[in-house]
């Protein structure tokens, strides 16, 4: 499970480790539109490339809305116990694109 909702079902908390999990399958799409851009000869950012696609996932909303939706919450980000530190776990993930 990506996050934890605790017992008042007011709060969530993101794991890290499925979260990073995440990350990776997210890391190996982008990846793979990369070596297909190299294939080509076609040039790209992929730091840009990186930042556009978790921007588009809205992944801290996603995991909201599934949430409140499954367990009938009304939950929002600031409910995300460790937000700031996931925030830490996507800069991260965006680092490594940085310098390709």
């Amino acid at each position: 499970m990506i996050a934890t909702l605790n017992k008042s079902k007011t709060a969530l908390t993101i794991n890290r480790q499925e979260f990073k999990l995440a990350l990776g399958k997210i890391g190996a799409g982008i990846d793979k539109q990369i070596a297909s851009l190299k294939k080509a000869k076609q040039s790209y950012d992929a730091a840009e490339m990186a930042r556009e696609v978790v921007s588009e996932a809205n992944i801290f909303e996603a995991i909201i809305e599934g949430f409140n939706e499954a367990e009938e919450t009304s939950l929002k980000l600031t409910d995300i116990t460790n937000l700031e530190l996931a925030q830490g776990w996507i800069e991260d993930f965006l680092e490594k694109y940085k310098d390709i």
